[in-house]
């Protein structure tokens, strides 16, 4: 293999943590070697009174080989004729755009005393607030309660339960 063939190529930048895991799926399937990562817009909260990594809007990265761009390529046209597939059929709706979108789509006034139903626990307080992000990409209000000594939760809203445990378990695998 050439050394120009080693290089990385932008297969897909978004924000649909569901498209981005069935991407790797669909790369891992197809034995593509990928490289991923987790990127922010800054952008998205200055004017918040939350710290501002809570506030920047969420987003993923995958790169391919250069050698194998056209192959990854026909991985992602699947992977988004599905998407396409699901949303005609009444499932989750896809995203329409695959930039980093700094609208958020919450509930305006939702009140956080709401999220009473715990979706996720553990130790690693980076993932809740990664997890917080996720949902809060697909339009899902969450909190992290501030309980110094005990394991992290995220909870939510009892009528956002079913669905904020989907994303979760889609993210994490559990």
């Amino acid at each position: 293999m050439s050394s120009t063939d080693d290089s990385l190529s932008l297969l897909w930048r978004g924000c649909d943590p569901a498209k981005f895991t069935a991407l790797q799926a669909a790369l891992r399937d197809e034995d593509i070697r990928f490289w991923h990562t987790q990127v922010y817009d800054p952008a998205g909260g200055f004017l918040s009174s939350r710290p501002y990594y809570l506030e920047a809007v969420p987003g993923f990265e995958i790169r391919v080989r250069a050698s194998d761009f056209e192959r990854a390529t026909s991985a992602l046209t699947w992977v988004e004729s599905k998407a396409n597939d699901a949303e005609s059929s009444g499932g989750f709706p896809a995203h329409q755009d695959d930039f980093l979108d700094p609208k958020l789509r919450l509930p305006r006034d939702w009140d956080p005393n709401e999220a009473t139903s715990e979706v996720w626990s553990g130790e690693d307080e980076s993932m809740a607030e990664y997890l917080a992000s996720a949902l809060r990409e697909n339009g899902v209000p969450s909190r992290i309660p501030d309980e110094p000594g005990h394991r992290a939760r995220l909870c939510v809203r009892p009528q956002d339960s079913r669905r904020a445990r989907e994303i979760v378990r889609e993210i994490t695998g559990e």
